[in-house]
């Protein structure tokens, strides 16, 4: 009997070992930050604009834009002088209008105009810019370079 009750103990103390409830874990993790950047790209005919004769949509720029952001991001379009060429050191203006994309951009206020591009995605794009305005004969305007500056700011949403 004595022996059967040290074969019984030894067999439970095997199939303790043999069986092992124990367990472990191992986490993977990994981070990815965001990033945000816009780069603007004039073309040569930006700083040459024929004002006597009026434009169309006349290609003046490319905008890059990068976002890894998982909210989306925003693009703001601000104008110096509120879609005004104005005449260096004068008050004279030539108006005009300027696309992003090929959509209308209101310049008409120092806050300009914000396009969101919501939700989570990489983004590399390029997108045009155009401006468009009616020219004005040399005799009706004052000799002087005219001038304006567009902000392009991106951001997360």
């Amino acid at each position: 009997m004595k022996k059967l009750v040290t074969l019984l103990a030894l067999t439970t103390v095997f199939s303790a070992q043999a069986n092992p409830s124990l367990q472990g874990q191992l986490a993977l993790q990994g981070v990815v930050t965001k990033k945000l950047s816009i780069e603007v790209t004039a073309n040569p005919v930006a700083s040459s604009l024929n004002l006597v004769q009026s434009q169309s949509d006349l290609l003046v720029g490319t905008v890059r834009e990068k976002s890894n952001s998982n909210t989306g991001y925003k693009v703001k379009i601000a104008s110096g002088n509120l879609g005004k060429l104005v005449r260096g050191g004068g008050t004279e203006a030539v108006n005009y209008s300027l696309k992003y994309d090929g959509s209308s951009v209101d310049l008409s206020t120092s806050a300009g105009q914000t396009f969101n591009h919501a939700g989570a995605q990489v983004v590399n794009e390029v997108k045009d810019i155009a401006i468009s305005y009616t020219g004005t004969p040399e005799d009706s305007l004052v000799e002087g370079t005219y001038s304006d500056t567009v902000t392009f700011d991106i951001s997360a949403i």
